[in-house]
């Protein structure tokens, strides 16, 4: 038997009769395929603003913390030649300042009020200071109360220091002043006053010369400094200058020309005479030496 398919003239008109509806049919599909794909790829499209922040991050859209506003310096002005004052140092010339006129305020009360013990112009030679010609193996010198001056001419022997007495009794406080210059001589000399002479020889000399220096002795039994050579702008070089003490207790102030000038402390000697003094520290040096308008005062 002859099983090669034999082909039947129905079925292929059959199948040309459907063709016709099937390519309609597929059409049909692709055109809904097509469509389908359309709206998805409308509904389903990429956000550029979103792709371009993911792929590609900007250095802003990363949130950080506010950062803090440091204010910006002012611009530091250059100093200027005047140093910038110094409050502690202002407070201490301050306290000095108040110190000063406090002493000077006392020492015009003492001179206003404190009883007169001796005062002298030197108009006369009324109250018997030494007035001749001494001679001795430290110095000569001539005292002489003359034209209203009490003059000493010393030529040195020796370095020594010479005074001459007030005429009074022993002092503990006091207030004390005295005009006083070296006219001429010697750079190696000063003046001054003595002041509580005691009956043992101690006693504390202080004196100032022409080169604006001023010093403090005591004898103790010994030589002791208490104030070395200071320079002060209250002397006046050449000039006549008022020297005062006062003399409270252990405490010593001394002033020169009205102006407070100094004030130490020490107990040796409670109390002594007060005299007119000089100091030549040269041998065979010469020097000249007025005093006048003396005068002491006690509480």
């Amino acid at each position: 038997m002859n099983e090669t398919p034999i082909s039947n003239p129905f079925d292929e008109d059959e199948k040309a009769d459907r063709r016709p509806i099937l390519w309609a049919a597929l059409g049909l599909l692709a055109m809904c395929c097509g469509v389908a794909v359309a709206a998805a790829l409308f509904w389903l499209r990429p956000n550029p603003q979103a792709l371009i922040a993911h792929y590609f991050p900007s250095a802003t859209a990363t949130a950080s913390a506010t950062p803090t506003r440091t204010p910006t310096p002012l611009p530091t002005a250059t100093p200027s030649s005047t140093p910038t004052p110094n409050f502690t140092a202002t407070a201490e010339v301050l306290q000095v300042t108040e110190t000063v006129v406090a002493f000077e305020a006392t020492a015009t009360n003492a001179a206003d009020t404190w009883e007169i013990v001796l005062t002298d112009t030197f108009d006369s030679n009324k109250n018997k200071w030494l007035n001749e010609t001494a001679d001795d193996e430290f110095a000569k010198v001539d005292y002489r109360v003359t034209d209203g001056k009490y003059r000493w001419d010393a030529t040195a022997h020796k370095s020594f220091i010479g005074w001459v007495r007030a005429n009074t009794k022993a002092v503990g406080d006091f207030h004390l002043s005295v005009e006083a210059r070296q006219v001429s001589g010697s750079e190696y000399a000063d003046y001054g006053i003595v002041f509580r002479e005691d009956n043992d020889g101690n006693f504390y000399y202080f004196g100032i010369n022409a080169m604006g220096q001023y010093i403090l002795y005591e004898y103790y039994g010994e030589w002791i400094t208490l104030i070395e050579w200071t320079e002060t702008d209250l002397i006046r070089a050449g000039e006549s200058n008022r020297i005062a003490l006062i003399a409270e207790g252990p405490q010593f102030t001394f002033f020169i020309n009205g102006r407070y000038l100094t004030s130490i402390t020490d107990e040796h000697i409670p109390n002594g005479r007060v005299a007119l003094a000089i100091e030549i520290s040269e041998a065979d040096d010469q020097a000249l030496f007025e005093f006048d308008n003396f005068e002491l005062r006690t509480p």
